[in-house]
């Protein structure tokens, strides 16, 4: 290999230099304000749901369900919506913004391993929020357990992938943290719509319901639900998947 080859082949990340990114990352996501946000607010909204005496009890309406039973899986859905829909997308337009993209790409760091490390970051908070949202509410609570929990589980990480692809998109597009959050915040609305937040989704009108099952989040709860067939919702979340990451990675500028 000659000197000039050599010269211009792009910066490797090796696994330490991975760790160090990634751990960097975290510690600037967590610094944020709105961090509080992402990981306390959903934690707080179950415990205040869990302490009204009504949420626990079933009913005829919500199918024999609690109304408990029926916003944990929309309690938990809101740390991934918080964290690919503004989180995601803010972080990389703020490092835009503030011109720290454009020095990453002339230093020995690839750009698409400090992208790589927010993911990750970004991954293992909406896991971890995920982890602790349905263990309080089993443990303390006793909310019921869906019924095939290997498809809630497999629609989880689909939904939660979806909503980062989505993230990617608003964060290939926007300039500035502001913009992003004006991409990032309609989706992450429409989504806690279709996932039950505002309105029992079995207070919603059929047609309605059936909509909302091509929303990330609608599909999500579908699958939780076990409404319609599971290779569908599957189907749905996985274009939402592979078409973000399509576009976001056609249209992604690194200045």
């Amino acid at each position: 290999m000659t000197a000039t080859t050599a010269a211009a082949a792009p910066p490797r990340m090796t696994a330490r230099g991975f760790r160090t990114l990634t751990a960097t990352q975290a510690r600037l996501l967590l610094r944020a304000p709105a961090a509080l946000v992402w990981l306390a607010f959903p934690l707080l909204l179950l415990v205040v749901f869990g302490s009204i005496p009504g949420f626990r009890t079933a009913s005829d309406d919500l199918g024999g369900r609690s109304v408990l039973d029926v916003y944990v899986p929309t309690i938990a859905a809101m740390v991934p919506l918080f964290l690919g829909c503004t989180a995601l997308p803010m972080t990389m337009a703020d490092h835009r913004e503030k011109g720290f993209l454009r020095r990453l790409s002339v230093s020995p760091v690839p750009a698409a391993g400090m992208l790589a490390a927010l993911l990750a970051v970004i991954g293992g908070l909406t896991a971890l929020g995920v982890a602790v949202i349905t263990a309080v509410g089993n443990l303390a609570y006793h909310v019921k357990a869906p019924a095939s929990p290997g498809a809630v589980v497999a629609a989880f990480l689909l939904g939660t992938t979806a909503v980062l692809a989505v993230g990617l998109v608003a964060a290939a597009l926007a300039r500035t943290s502001a913009a992003a959050s004006g991409m990032g915040v309609p989706v992450m609305v429409l989504n806690f719509f279709f996932s039950g937040l505002y309105v029992p989704l079995a207070e919603l009108p059929h047609p309605v319901q059936q909509i909302g099952q091509y929303v990330p989040f609608g599909a999500v709860m579908a699958a939780w639900d076990g409404r319609g067939a599971l290779w569908a919702h599957l189907a749905v979340l996985a274009a939402y998947t592979v078409l973000g990451s399509l576009l976001a990675a056609r249209l992604f500028r690194w200045e």
